[in-house]
């Protein structure tokens, strides 16, 4: 089935790999573990709140260029992708952080590479021919035949892929399917027997109800009126009762959304599945690539396109569309020198929260920005030096424990060849969503380094009660905005985004908050869509 995914941007400065200095200590009842925290000072993301007193005696440095992007997320890096492909270089992308990616930015320890976020990309419809040429050139696709495409078997995630601790015994997959009653097996089979009839879907042009990216999509007013109502109520509505159907349902919404299915738009969560229709030639439908970096292989790969273009550690604080340009104005905090920058277009690839801080434009309103959901999330590394086996399927890539809140976790070193593991790197991932967003956030970043590893060690111990003993280092990725949370009215917040599209100018916005599903495909196609727009402003 289709996996998690996770992507935005934190909005502070430094390398998201970056270690704090100083290891802590994290007391647990048998065990210290050493624990730091990734990432960066949240001061830096909260300098758009204005006080910009620290850079009054910068000095001025002004430039024109044709066209800049705001952010070097996977959107604002696809956009850049794109351009160059097309021969317009003459574009520069301004990124807060020491390094591009957003949380598709990946670390590493002297283990192995592990990701911070996004870790791995579903295979390609279809009809997303950009992301299959774009595959195809990095070598990652092989060949087609007969409209199925063969992927590079070495990066199709290795088997077992997913495992599920259900009834005291690790089984194969992540729905339960061993020990429930014939009632239950019959309502998982007939919910996914409705998910295919739903793929097939289509307007009365033919064109898909679901499809990803959703600019492949048509909206008809079925998919309006399941905007309007939660998942969790869609399912009681369609007669779907039983434990083991909704928790696992309730999983993939917390998984690839970051709220449960009683908060998630009923569309969201029937486009989770239905807006999956890879055909590929040498695998099944529902692998995916993954790598030790997560996304960040992907995230490599774009950057290196464009790398004399980036410009890091540049704070945008202001991006004012007048009549005949936009006026850019930013402090670029390594060379402490004030930037005003006169460009014919831009891109704002920054997330909702951001732009609606630094943009003034005609096109779009600042009342837009509301209503765009964010909830926080903790991803903790664990070095241990063994995995305790458990019953039934041997470690797997994704790792779960039924009828908890958690989400489990990955194991980084999983697509490494050979069995030998002098250390297992685990990247085990936590939604915040007990409580409302701001709620959550607020206790995010409050919370101490052993209420952390309390929290993480937790989730581990429940699928591996003695495992705290094997932990050498735990390192914590907090995102105080995670993806964005497909809340009821998420696909109403689209369309309001293509009306608003239609009649931009020279500000455009490309970011998955605005498709209302944060993956790497939508952030691809935002960005190719961007930069279609501005070589045509051009031109």
């Amino acid at each position: 089935m289709e996996r998690r995914t996770f992507v935005r941007y934190i909005g502070t400065l430094g390398t998201v790999a970056l270690l704090m200095p100083d290891l802590l200590a994290c007391n647990t009842a048998k065990s210290k573990i050493s624990v730091n925290r990734l990432g960066a000072p949240l001061d830096r993301g909260h300098l758009l709140r204005g006080n910009f007193d620290f850079a009054s005696d910068y000095p001025v440095e002004k430039m024109e260029i044709p066209a800049v992007i705001i952010g070097g997320g996977i959107s604002g890096l696809s956009t850049g992708y794109h351009l160059q492909k097309k021969g317009f270089t003459d574009f520069l992308l301004l990124e807060l952080n020491e390094t591009v990616g957003g949380n598709s930015g990946f670390g590493e320890n002297r283990y192995s590479k592990y990701p911070l976020g996004a870790h791995y990309l579903s295979l390609a419809n279809p009809q997303n021919r950009a992301l299959i040429d774009f595959l195809k050139e990095q070598g990652l696709i092989t060949k087609e035949e007969n409209g199925r495409q063969y992927y590079l078997e070495d990066f199709l995630c290795h088997a077992p892929d997913e495992r599920l601790l259900f009834k005291g015994v690790f089984h194969e997959g992540l729905v339960p399917e061993y020990g429930i009653s014939p009632e239950t097996h019959a309502e998982i089979t007939r919910f996914f027997d409705q998910m295919k009839v739903l793929k097939e879907a289509k307007n009365t042009d033919g064109i898909d109800l679901f499809n990803i990216p959703i600019s492949q999509a048509s909206i008809n007013s079925d998919l309006e009126a399941l905007d309007k109502i939660t998942f969790k109520d869609y399912l009681n509505d369609q007669g779907y009762h039983s434990e083991e159907l909704h928790w696992f349902l309730d999983y993939c919404c917390r998984d690839d959304f970051g709220a449960g299915s009683d908060k998630v738009s009923a569309w969201a969560g029937i486009h989770y599945f239905a807006g999956r229709k890879a055909k590929p030639g040498n695998t099944d439908p529902t692998t995916v690539l993954t790598w030790s970096e997560g996304n960040g292989f992907l995230t490599n790969i774009l950057e290196k396109s464009i790398r004399e273009q980036v410009k890091t550690h540049v704070l945008v604080y202001s991006v004012e569309e007048l009549d005949d340009h936009v006026l850019v104005q930013a402090i670029d905090l390594k060379a402490q020198k004030k930037l005003h920058i006169r460009a014919e277009s831009a891109v704002i690839s920054s997330p909702s929260y951001v732009a609606k801080h630094i943009l003034k434009s005609p096109s779009w309103p600042q009342s837009y920005f509301e209503g765009i959901h964010h909830n926080p999330w903790l991803i903790g590394i664990v070095v241990v030096d063994e995995i305790p086996e458990g019953n039934g399927t041997p470690l797997a890539w994704d790792n779960v424990k039924f009828g908890t809140k958690g989400l489990g976790y990955v194991s980084d070193r999983h697509q490494e060849f050979g069995q030998h593991r002098d250390k297992h790197v685990i990247s085990v991932y936590l939604a915040l969503d007990r409580e409302d967003e701001q709620t959550e956030r607020r206790k995010l970043f409050q919370m101490t380094d052993e209420e952390m590893c309390d929290l993480v060690v937790s989730e581990l111990t429940s699928m591996h009660p003695l495992i705290e003993q094997h932990i050498q280092s735990i390192s914590f990725q907090r995102w105080g905005h995670g993806m964005v949370t497909p809340y009821p009215g998420a696909l109403a917040k689209y369309q309001e985004y293509l009306r608003l599209k239609s009649h931009a100018k020279r500000v455009h916005l490309a970011h998955t908050d605005y498709s209302s599903y944060s993956v790497f495909e939508e952030g691809f196609d935002l960005g190719l869509l961007a930069a279609n727009k501005l070589v045509n402003h051009e031109a």
